[in-house]
């Protein structure tokens, strides 16, 4: 029985072994001084800036300028202008002799001006409104730029804290398997003061801070997944641009 349960213990022990092993891809090296640190921070920012529904309210903008130069537009649409359109306009007014024939029309062409009173109100105001989409749009634009800015340092300082606290999780996770091992070497050398319930426990313990350490792990991850999805590139790639 004893052996059985050595070889149990034994097969557990490689697979947490193995599950123990930090994950380095998700440890990046953050700065730790502090003109570093804001440095990075404003990169961040510059980075989030780019974000799509910036450039959303920039193209809105843009349309508010073709909204006001067609409103502009209406004045020429009042301006009206006509021609008589006959040989004598085409050829010139002479008959061929030398002379100057009376049959041509008069007047040969025609301006005049077409004015709707309304036209006086309608187009101002749809002028203004035009500017005022483009102020409207440059507040909404000034709103999103403060709440990215907050939103990628929300996300940076999240990050950071998971990562802070995957990383302090890792010695507790080394000394509980350091114990248990203790534990489980005692009990396969044959030590009849280390019974079964003790090395139940010190498994208990090593797996309940493999649990934690899976947990921070994906804490860290999904953090990491947010910050990257505002600022639109990798913090990989952040960081080695610094």
């Amino acid at each position: 029985m004893k052996r059985v349960l050595f070889f149990l213990l034994a097969a557990i022990t490689g697979t947490v072994a193995q599950a123990q092993k930090a994950d380095t891809s998700i440890i990046l090296r953050l700065p730790a001084d502090l003109p570093t640190v804001s440095r990075l921070k404003e990169r961040l920012v510059e980075l989030a800036m780019n974000n799509p529904q910036i450039k959303a309210l920039d193209i809105k903008k843009e349309i508010t300028k073709y909204d006001e130069n067609r409103a502009k537009a209406g004045w020429l649409n009042m301006l009206t202008a006509a021609g008589n359109l006959n040989e004598f306009t085409i050829k010139g007014s002479g008959n061929g002799n030398g002379t100057i024939n009376n049959n041509t029309l008069y007047p040969r062409y025609n301006f005049g001006i077409m004015v709707p009173l309304g036209n006086f109100i309608s187009i101002p105001n749809e002028v203004k409104a035009a500017k005022a989409n483009g102020r409207v749009f440059d507040q909404q634009k000034e709103g999103e730029k403060l709440a990215l800015k907050a939103a990628v340092l929300r996300a940076y300082e999240d990050y950071s804290a998971n990562k802070q606290l995957y990383e302090l999780q890792l010695p507790l996770l080394e000394d509980s398997y350091n114990h248990y091992k203790q534990v489980e070497q005692k009990f396969s050398g044959g030590d009849q003061g280390t019974a079964v319930e003790g090395l139940n426990d010190a498994y208990r313990i090593y797996n309940a801070e493999m649990v934690r350490k899976v947990n921070l792990e994906r804490e860290v991850r999904q953090s990491k997944i947010a910050l990257e999805a505002i600022i639109g590139t990798s913090l990989e790639e952040v960081l080695l641009h610094l």
